[in-house]
C-alpha cells in the first residue's frame, strides 16, 4: 500500500476517546438502559482496542517500509504515561488514598502500579500497549509473527468466553471462577486477550487492505461494517440481558467490527484535513488521559444533581478546551523558538 497520511484515523481516535468517556460517565443511562448498553457496552468497548489496533498497524506498516518507529512510539507512550501518572498520583494524594502508609510502601505501591497495573484505573493501557508493540517488533525481527498472532487470537477467544460469554465459558473451562478471582488475571487477560490481539488485528488489516482499496468493493465494505456493528450491538445486549456476560470488555464480534471500521478509515484517508486530523489526534490523548479526573471533580461539585449524559457532555467540552489551550501554547512556542512540530 502506498504511503499516505490517514487523518481519518486520527478523527476516529477522537470518536473512540469520546466513547471511552461515555463508558465511564455511563452515557445515556439516564435516558434508556438498553440505549446505554448498546452505546457503552457495545460501541463504546471498541475504543481502547481501536487505539491498540492503530498502534499495531502503523508500527507494522513502518517496519514493512524499512523504517523502525518502535523507539519513537514507545517514548511517546511513556511521555504521556508519565504526565498522566503524575497528575493521578497527585490526585490520589489529595484524596487521602496514601494516608496512613509509610513512605517506602507508598513508593513501592506507585512503582508496582506504574509497571504492572496502571497508576489509575484507565492508565493500564499504556504499559500493556508498550509491551504489545515490543512483542510485535520482536516477532517481526525473529520471523515468528504468525505463531504470536495465532496465540493472540486464541487468547482473544478465551477472553470472549471468560467475560462476554462467561455463562458458556463456565461450562467448558475448568476452574474459571477461581481464575477470575485471581487479581492479576484481570491484567493478564487485558494484555493477552485484548491489547495484543487488537494490535495484531492491525497487522491483519495491513495484509488485507489491498482488497478493499478496489472501489468496486466499497459497497461490500459498507455493508459488512453495518452488519458487523448491528450484530455487535445485538450480541452485547443479548449477553447482558440474559445474564450470560460477566462483563462486555470482549465479545465475539468486537474485533470484526473494529476491522471494518478501520478499513473505512483507510478508504477515506482525508489527506487534505491535516489541521483537523492533528487536532483530533492530540485531543484524543487529552480526553483519554484526563476524563476520569474531570468526571470525579464534576461529581464532587454537583453531587449527582446533573444527569450522566450532561456529565459526559461537560467533560467532553472541558477536554476539548484543554486541548485547544495546549494547541495555542504549542503554536506560540513553535513560533517563538522556531521549533518544528512533529
Amino acid at each position: 500500500m502506498r504511503s499516505k497520511r490517514y487523518y481519518s484515523i486520527d478523527i476516529m481516535k477522537l470518536i473512540a476517546a469520546c466513547l471511552v468517556l461515555g463508558i465511564h460517565a455511563q452515557l445515556f443511562s439516564d435516558v434508556s438502559r438498553l440505549l446505554s448498553e448498546a452505546v457503552t457496552g457495545a460501541v463504546g468497548r471498541m475504543g481502547v482496542p481501536f487505539f491498540a489496533c492503530v498502534s499495531g498497524f502503523f508500527l507494522f506498516k513502518a517496519e514493512m517500509e524499512g523504517k523502525s518507529p518502535l523507539r519513537r512510539q514507545i517514548l511517546s507512550l511513556i511521555r504521556y504515561y508519565l504526565v498522566f501518572s503524575i497528575i493521578y498520583i497527585t490526585w490520589d494524594y489529595v484524596n487521602g488514598n496514601f494516608s496512613g502508609m509509610e513512605l517506602v510502601t507508598v513508593v513501592t505501591t506507585i512503582l508496582k502500579r506504574f509497571l504492572l497495573y496502571g497508576t489509575y484505573y484507565h492508565l493500564w493501557f499504556f504499559p500493556y500497549m508498550i509491551l504489545s508493540l515490543i512483542v510485535i517488533y520482536l516477532g517481526f525481527r525473529m520471523h515468528v509473527l504468525p505463531f504470536l498472532g495465532g496465540f493472540a487470537f486464541t487468547a482473544y477467544i478465551f477472553d470472549v468466553f471468560t467475560y462476554g460469554w462467561n455463562g458458556i465459558g463456565q461450562m467448558f473451562i475448568p476452574g474459571l471462577d477461581r481464575l477470575m478471582e485471581w487479581f492479576d488475571f484481570e491484567y493478564i487477560r487485558r494484555f493477552a486477550g485484548l491489547t495484543l490481539p487488537a494490535a495484531f488485528l492491525g497487522i491483519l488489516i495491513y495484509y488485507t487492505c489491498a482488497y478493499w482499496e478496489n472501489k468496486l468493493h466499497d459497497r461490500i465494505l459498507w455493508f459488512a461494517w453495518i452488519i458487523s456493528m448491528l450484530v455487535n450491538i445485538a450480541e452485547t445486549v443479548f449477553v447482558m440481558e440474559t445474564g450470560i456476560a460477566a462483563g462486555t470488555t470482549v465479545t465475539l464480534t468486537l474485533l470484526p467490527t473494529i476491522y471494518f471500521t478501520f478499513m473505512l478509515g483507510l478508504r477515506s484517508a482525508l489527506e487534505s484535513q491535516k489541521q483537523a486530523g492533528k487536532f483530533c489526534r492530540s485531543t484524543s490523548v487529552v480526553m483519554y488521559g484526563l476524563h476520569p479526573l474531570f468526571l470525579e471533580v464534576l461529581e464532587n461539585i454537583f453531587h449527582g444533581k446533573i444527569t450522566a449524559t450532561v456529565l459526559w457532555g461537560i467533560t467532553l467540552v472541558l477536554c476539548i478546551l484543554i486541548s485547544c489551550v495546549d494547541e495555542i501554547f504549542l503554536k506560540e512556542a513553535i513560533k517563538k523558538y522556531d521549533i518544528k512540530k512533529e
